[in-house]
């Protein structure tokens, strides 16, 4: 039985700055504005001080910092009782920005972020709205409400603790009035909150008090929405607030109140790309309830219906397949389910079981995926599979999906059965709920085998230091025991960056990659892309290639991570690094050598470089960058003149023979500055400067 330690040119960390203050932005206020205006919003964050450029996703946009001492900006933070003081250090810092929006820039979220020499920030929604910006200016009460001149417009504020907003507005009798919030929307997930949102809920109520709509959560969102035709010409009042009173400048909303156009829901919600699907849309003040909608995305996109002013509905998922797809509407009982097959369905009775027949070879996967909720519809899905003598073979309710990281209610249901003899088979369908009807629309699909994992990668945005490294963070998503080695190949950079430690170890659940530029690069952005590939077990064939899903990971409730899909995987090449963290040259050049370490050893010694730029003269703390039982080191400390130290590790021998199976990825970390409580331990985020040496993991081998 014998240890190796592997040295892999890695670096454990979600990103390497120039500076190791990672930005984070928790909200922004006004979060959006109409198009063919120009305002100033706040962003709220975490070191964001020294923020040099805002980061707008799409077209149409424009937006720069304004120094604070020359902002006009209406929107600043309220000052206001404060019944609980519930702030927090994640949003002390402050900055202006000026947005311009283009008069024909496309209505919708769009993602924000902050740049600056340290890196990019985290993404938060900022809408291109339709309709006039009304910002709460005073603290508003039912007898002293902020007044509203006229409808469509868009309400913006924010809620502190205890805190009720109010706002009075005029409505005829007969209008379909439309009160649609976007709160959680505009901020996914809060770290340190529970449930891990803003929770609001909204009451519309008459001139006497009499309330005529009120509303928690809408369909499958928290975010309410009301919907009400107006009983007489009044003076109507709209109050928003927190469902257990809590607040905070991150519980800031949009709600956009009017005579609106709104989709409830839409069927069918799945055509070819490039072809034409006639749809019959649910919704209010909309121009028509029959479109045809034409979709070029495959997979999941957007619908929406216009009023007949041109304004633009909700989104409502579609979607999209290619276009020598088979779709079956509305199928008969018992209809074949063919390999490559969809069937676009709903029931028709309460309580109704829908029945399809499925042809399978002995040894063949019979693998059937649900989509409803993911498209936005209320079917709360059970799959049985049978055989033909009525014997269960396999039964889900719900099965939760990694790559929905905003969805915290999965009630999609997905089988992978393999069938133990050539024969037909039988596949039932039900709500659990007993629900029927279009607006339980689901969608199934027969594929040949479901993938065994999926590969997330983070975070979506990366800054690249010329001749320093970055790492992209990659998870493995899986309900399966075994995960198989899984190749990673980068593309989309040139050709003189280096990519290292692109082969994962079997069995392992996450991993890290660095992307290292040299001096000399270009600073400039980047599209890149991940492809994991693997080989099934016992197998020598490639059994699997997939692309990474870019993602910014988010905390809820302070435990829950949640994968928050972004747009692309962006890589930015910044300046250089002030210093970096080597092994000596004899190692770095032969990375796949291992050292070996016998089971007796209890130490390990290791040579690191530290490599300082325009004779950084700051003294340097290396230390390992987390902690481990099974093996410590003391700090050490690089003073001024000094370059090349060797690192000793201790090794608990006694704990390592226990273990049989050991693989243990560290790195050392290099900070400068950084934060030393009363008990002597260090805080390596808030460093003023922090950078990574390569991974060594150790494994034991037996």
């Amino acid at each position: 039985m014998r240890f190796k330690i592997v040295l892999l040119f890695s670096f454990i960390s979600s990103c390497l700055f120039v500076v190791s203050q990672k930005l984070s932005i928790g909200y922004i206020y006004p979060a959006g504005g109409e198009k063919g205006t120009t305002f100033e919003i706040q962003v709220g964050g975490l070191n964001i001080s020294d923020a040099t450029e805002v980061l707008i996703s799409g077209n149409g946009l424009k937006a720069e910092l304004v120094p604070l001492s020359k902002s006009t900006n209406s929107a600043k933070v309220k000052k206001k009782v404060k019944f609980d003081d519930q702030s927090s250090p994640q949003l002390a810092d402050r900055v202006n920005v000026r947005v311009t929006i283009d008069k024909n820039a496309l209505p919708g979220l769009r993602d924000l972020r902050l740049q600056s020499k340290n890196g990019i920030s985290n993404k938060l929604g900022f809408e291109v709205g339709q309709y006039p910006n009304i910002v709460e200016k005073n603290i508003s009460t039912l007898q002293s409400p902020n007044y509203v001149n006229s409808l469509p417009v868009t309400l913006c504020g924010q809620i502190m603790p205890g805190e009720r907003d109010y706002f009075s507005f005029k409505a005829t009798k007969g209008m379909n009035l439309v009160a649609e919030v976007k709160a959680r929307e505009l901020a996914p997930y809060i770290a340190d909150a529970v449930p891990g949102w803003f929770q609001p809920i909204i009451r519309i109520t008459n001139s006497t008090g009499k309330e005529i709509a009120y509303n928690d959560d809408y369909r499958n969102s928290v975010d309410p929405v009301i919907i009400t035709t107006i009983p007489e010409t009044d003076t109507y009042t709209l109050c928003i607030f927190d469902a257990i009173y809590r607040g905070r400048e991150d519980f800031n909303y949009r709600i956009q109140l009017g005579e609106i156009p709104f989709v409830k829901y839409i069927y069918p919600s799945v055509g070819k790309i490039g072809k034409n699907t006639k749809i019959k849309v649910c919704g209010v003040n909309i121009e028509s309830n029959n479109i045809t909608f034409k979709t070029k995305k495959l997979g999941v996109s957007s619908f929406v219906a216009k009023d007949d002013k041109g304004y633009i509905s909700n989104s409502f998922p579609f979607y999209g397949i290619p276009k020598t797809g088979i779709i079956d509407f509305n199928s008969i009982e018992n209809k074949e389910l063919f390999i490559g097959s969809i069937v676009c369905d709903s029931l028709h009775t309460a309580f109704q079981t829908k029945r399809y027949l499925i042809s399978a070879l002995k040894n063949e996967y019979i693998a059937i995926d649900m989509k409803a909720r993911r498209l936005g519809s209320l079917f709360d899905g059970k799959m049985t599979l049978k055989n033909t003598s009525g014997k269960i073979l396999m039964q889900n309710d719900d099965l939760e999906d990694p790559t929905e990281g905003l969805m915290t209610y999965h009630a999609d249901p997905r089988i992978q059965y393999k069938a133990t003899e050539t024969g037909v088979y039988i596949l039932e369908i039900e709500d659990v709920l007993g629900n029927f009807g279009t607006e339980y629309l689901y969608l199934i699909e027969r594929v040949e085998i479901f993938p065994t994992y999926k590969v997330f990668v983070s975070p979506a945005n990366l800054t690249i230091p010329k001749g320093g490294t970055a790492l992209i963070k990659l998870d493995i998503e899986t309900t399966e025991k075994f995960i198989p080695e899984i190749d990673f190949t980068l593309k989309g950079l040139p050709k003189n960056f280096n990519i290292s430690n692109n082969k994962m170890l079997q069995g392992l659940k996450t991993w890290d990659m660095s992307i290292t530029a040299p001096e000399n690069a270009k600073e400039a952005n980047y599209s890149i892309e991940v492809e994991a590939s693997s080989f099934l077990k016992g197998k020598q064939q490639i059994s699997m290639k997939q692309k990474a899903i870019a993602t910014d990971n988010m905390m809820q409730a302070f435990y829950y991570m949640h994968h928050i899909p972004a747009s692309e995987l962006a890589a930015k090449v910044s300046q250089s690094a002030p210093f970096s963290l080597h092994f000596i040259p004899q190692i770095e050049r032969s990375l796949d050598n291992s050292i070996f370490v016998n089971p007796e050893d209890t130490l390990i010694d290791i040579i690191v470089r530290v490599e300082r730029r325009n004779g950084f003269p700051e003294p340097i703390n290396v230390a390992l960058n987390k902690k481990n039982k099974n093996i410590v080191m003391e700090n050490v400390k690089f003073l001024v003149g000094e370059t090349e130290k060797t690192i000793r590790l201790k090794l608990n021998a006694e704990n390592t023979r226990k273990i049989k199976k050991i693989k243990i990825p560290l790195c050392f970390v290099g900070t400068v500055n950084e934060q030393v409580d009363k008990k002597g331990k260090r805080s390596f985020e808030n460093a003023s400067y922090k950078e990574y040496s390569p991974v060594f993991v150790l494994e034991k081998r037996e």
